[in-house]
């Protein structure tokens, strides 16, 4: 994961990696990442072997959540189930379900000064 960072260091001004577990067939990790607009992202991604469990929760820097992608077991009317976003007051269809596909879609968004589009 840590590699992912360095890859969107344009966009990330720093970072905490707040857990990190691994065993031959399982994951846990958690870090929350600052950006270069004062927002932050907070990730947790677990592999078990029964699945993987994520959330990956975007706010602002007041602490506002802007995005928060997840693969929660409800919302199964949405056509991406069990994979959707929430924004300030929707939950939408989400092909974004790895780390770095989220930092593509934040990339898209914030510009390497900071600014959000």
């Amino acid at each position: 994961m840590i590699d992912i960072f360095e890859k969107f260091k344009a966009i990330i001004s720093g970072y905490e990696v707040l857990l990190w577990e691994s065993e031959p067939n399982s994951y846990r990790f958690k870090a929350k990442l600052i950006l270069t607009d004062g927002s932050q992202l907070i990730v947790r991604d677990y592999l078990f072997p029964s699945g993987r469990k994520y959330s990956f929760h975007w706010k602002d820097k007041n602490n506002n959540l802007l995005i928060r992608w997840d693969n929660s077991l409800h919302w199964i009317t949405i056509e991406t189930f069990p994979h959707h976003k929430h924004d300030k007051k929707n939950v939408l269809p989400s092909q974004d379900v790895t780390l770095e596909d989220v930092l593509n879609f934040i990339c898209e968004n914030i510009k390497p000064n900071g600014v959000r589009s």
